[in-house]
């Protein structure tokens, strides 16, 4: 973590800036290669894309399941790397390896032993179920890969070593890329096996991803200890913390997940070139606020460093600092996406009445962005600060009441069709911002119990 002169924790905008850029860069990995399965699947054929699609539904949720950990490990250990205690450090870092690694085991044998009732739920078409079982099955055997690596990469953002995280994620993409090319079409003596092509690569270089944050992060730590030694007797405290810290915060990330597929099934009822537009709207939205995930990220481990130096001053100061400074960073990138929008979704897209709709929801778009940059900063501060349970209940609440409730009525009810559900969106992302902003003012994190 920057230092300044005197010694205290630097949260300026360049020092918060320069512990983002790696972040960024990561994000950027993600967003461009999350989606190379199916990209390069749909030259292979189109029950392949289908397969994954269905199968990726599946894995999604799991994972968001290990960030529940991950997210709360990284909040404790940059509140105990604050307050000097590396021997509650070790213990975090034994503990919620240990956690993860038993969670993705037996969550691995569970899919594996229920994947025909759970496609049957989903009423996957025949066509593409062995396919999607393959899929399945070979991703779900290094799901524990999987876990620990998103462990350690936590370990390592406590720790500040934004660019290693970048680093190895790049790495492991490209080789991914490369791995699909190979796998998902054959080449030589190697059999054309289109998604289980796909999982076999993805699962060759997750677990290339953990052995490298494994060896990144004792390099960078040489004085971290992972042992089981270290949980005798067990530490319930600890346990209760990582456990209530994790829960809540998991719980609104698949509540949020689940609002969307909700929202989803309105989106069906409008017709398919609506269907078209919301997807290339998303997907033009999620490069948007890259920039302010990226920096509240950075945010969220220097407030948990200064939570646990007892700094709340600083605190505060590097939270407002990150909303004046980059919320409206992210609302002029809205403004200037809805200004070439046409062009942008031209490119994506043929149709007229995709791009006219499409630009119309983009201007929503900015609205919308508003809320959500103070959204993204605000709660994972207050997140970093202890004060957990709060957001979440909020979260929760105006998703489905606001967001969706009003997304029917908008989009359903009163015939607005899309636009009518943006404008539910970007009232439920104000709505929470404001109700963010008056609890951070209010001050109670302050008080909250940390290290």
């Amino acid at each position: 973590m920057q230092t300044t002169a005197s010694g205290k924790i630097d949260t300026s905008a360049k020092a918060l800036a320069k512990l983002s850029w790696p972040i960024f860069v990561e994000l950027i990995l993600q967003l461009l290669v999350g989606n190379m399965d199916q990209v390069q699947l749909s030259h292979f054929n189109d029950t392949a894309v289908a397969a994954v699609g269905n199968a990726n539904q599946i894995i999604t949720v799991v994972i968001l399941t290990f960030s529940v950990v991950s997210l709360a490990a990284m909040i404790l250990i940059s509140q105990y790397r604050g307050a000097g205690d590396m021997s509650s450090v070790n213990r975090i870092y034994t503990l919620s390896a240990l956690c993860n690694l038993v969670l993705s085991t037996a969550i691995a044998v569970l899919i594996i032993a229920l994947r025909g009732p759970l496609f049957a739920v989903m009423h996957v078409p025949a066509e593409i179920l062995p396919e999607a079982r393959a899929y399945l099955v070979i991703t779900a055997v290094t799901l524990p890969f999987q876990a620990l690596m998103l462990t350690f990469s936590a370990f390592l953002r406590a720790g500040a070593r934004m660019k290693s995280i970048m680093a190895i994620t790049g790495i492991v993409n490209v080789c991914n890329i490369l791995g699909n090319a190979v796998l998902i079409n054959g080449v030589g003596p190697l059999p054309r096996l289109g998604a289980a092509g796909a999982a076999l690569s993805s699962s060759i270089f997750r677990v290339v991803g953990f052995a490298l944050m494994v060896c990144v992060f004792f390099r960078s730590f040489p004085e971290a200890r992972i042992a089981p030694s270290l949980l005798r007797p067990w530490p319930r405290d600890l346990f209760r913390r990582l456990i209530a810290i994790g829960v809540p915060s998991g719980g609104e990330s698949l509540s949020y997940q689940f609002t969307q597929m909700s929202c989803l099934v309105f989106v069906n009822m409008m017709g398919t070139y609506v269907v078209t537009t919301r997807m290339y709207t998303v997907m033009l939205a999620n490069c948007i606020y890259l920039l302010i995930s990226a920096v509240s990220q950075a945010g969220q481990v220097t407030v948990g460093y200064l939570v646990g130096a007892r700094d709340l001053d600083g605190a505060d100061r590097c939270t407002w600092r990150i909303v004046r400074v980059f919320c409206p960073l992210t609302v002029g990138i809205s403004a200037l996406v809805f200004l070439a929008g046409r062009p942008i979704l031209g490119l994506l897209s043929g149709d007229e009445r995709v791009i006219a709709l499409g630009c119309s929801v983009l201007l929503m778009e900015i609205f919308l962005e508003i809320g959500r940059s103070f959204n993204i900063v605000l709660v994972r501060s207050l997140q970093a600060a202890g004060d957990v349970k709060f957001p979440t209940l909020i979260g929760i609440a105006s998703e489905w009441i606001v967001a969706v409730g009003l997304g029917y009525l908008f989009g359903i009810v009163l015939d607005w069709g899309l636009v009518g559900m943006w404008a539910a969106f970007a009232i439920d992302e104000n709505l929470r911002g404001l109700i963010f902003i008056i609890r951070w003012k209010q001050g109670k994190w302050r008080s909250m119990k940390t290290v």
